[in-house]
């Protein structure tokens, strides 16, 4: 009874961590009213399915090669710094995409915008975690960040969907640029935090086991799928070209890994390994059944149970990396993190642009689930 106020009290007094919570928990808000909604988009703008597909490709491909110079960046400035030099690139990348509608922009150059501006957040964001979080806390402390960022996550996607219908696309890119502005304020609340630690390409991969290859390499296939394929076959195949219903299956889901990673926190240290080879399998199956029971009365008992099976992987998934960073040289590993992930999504993205069958993919992110295993 007299651990909780403590454990409370702990997230309280890590200044570090609480700057990334609040700062992840305004930009998923704002990302998750319109990152669902972007291939739909970039769909009925005019752009073929496959066209489509290689322009995620080239963003993933991008954050592989840019890695290295924004490790460079974030070392030289701070984490922090990176994180704030990410934003105003992500907003340029949401202007640019809101004239498509009037000015086609060449796709790739925005996908290359958006590559940029994920790898200075994310390789910042994981390295900060890792440096700040506590080893003997890191599963709770993950699942604390993973709840701060739901609890906007679930309302963004039914937002988003009616903000589109009511006001269309362009006040939702603008809604969201002055989100993400005002995302970065709580990070400045305390010293930036740099390294004079450099790294060659050689030096990422050197030393790394193929297990930890293996497991990234799926990850970016299994979210791969879920942040593109899914929204897909959703909007277009079961809710028949309904942004609403497709904002509100989402939030389904994430409300149930938000309620679901609350409960898995407690015991996060202790059966990680556990958790996530059960969370693999699971989120497999749940794959597997997706290509099968296609029909919207069938999702709203799957995709709960998608947010479960991904909330079961995604917390002892991000501790058990973070432990491994900790006890290696966390930069480096988390630079080979991000750009193995990456590859995994540019291989997805390539081979669906050439089978172009939507539902397929969930196969592929069927297969890649099992790949946690190895972790």
């Amino acid at each position: 009874m007299h651990k909780h106020p403590h454990q409370h009290l702990h997230f309280l007094v890590n200044r570090e961590l609480n700057e990334l919570y609040i700062t992840v928990a305004i930009r998923s808000f704002a990302l998750a009213m319109i990152t669902i909604f972007i291939p739909i988009y970039l769909l009925n703008i005019g752009y073929p399915l496959p066209t489509v597909l290689i322009f995620f490709a080239i963003a993933s491909l991008t954050q592989v090669v840019f890695t290295m110079p924004a490790a460079s960046i974030a070392a030289k400035y701070g984490f922090k710094h990176a994180i704030f030099f990410s934003t105003p690139l992500l907003i340029l990348f949401y202007l640019l995409l809101y004239t498509q509608g009037h000015v086609f922009w060449i796709l790739p150059l925005l996908a290359v915008i958006a590559g940029i501006s994920n790898s200075l957040f994310w390789l910042s964001y994981h390295v900060d975690f890792s440096l700040f979080s506590d080893k003997k806390k890191r599963a709770q402390e993950v699942s604390f960040a993973k709840v701060s960022s739901l609890i906007f996550h679930v309302l963004g996607p039914i937002v988003g969907g009616f903000l589109v219908v009511l006001l269309g696309f362009q006040f939702l890119f603008v809604l969201v640029s002055i989100l993400l502005l005002l995302s970065v304020i709580p990070l400045f609340f305390s010293k930036d935090v740099q390294t004079t630690k450099r790294y060659s390409i050689k030096d990422v991969f050197r030393g790394q086991t193929k297990r930890n290859f293996f497991t990234f390499f799926g990850c970016g296939i299994d979210t791969g799928v879920f942040l593109v394929f899914w929204p897909l076959v959703v909007f277009f195949a079961i809710y028949k070209n309904s942004y609403t219903g497709l904002g509100m299956i989402s939030s389904l889901g994430l409300f149930a890994a938000m309620v679901w990673i609350l409960i898995i926190g407690r015991i996060g240290n202790k059966y990680q390994r556990f958790m996530l080879r059960i969370g693999g399998v699971a989120n497999s199956v749940v794959w597997m059944l997706k290509t099968i029971f296609l029909g919207p009365i069938q999702m709203l008992i799957l995709h709960p149970l998608h947010g479960i099976a991904q909330a079961t992987i995604a917390v002892p998934f991000q501790a058990i990396t973070y432990d491994k960073a900790n006890k290696s040289k966390i930069l480096k590993f988390i630079m080979f993190r991000e750009m193995t992930i990456h590859m995994g999504r540019v291989f997805l993205f390539l081979v669906m642009a050439m089978v172009t069958w939507l539902v397929g993919s969930f196969v592929l992110g069927a297969g890649a689930s099992l790949l946690y295993l190895l972790f």
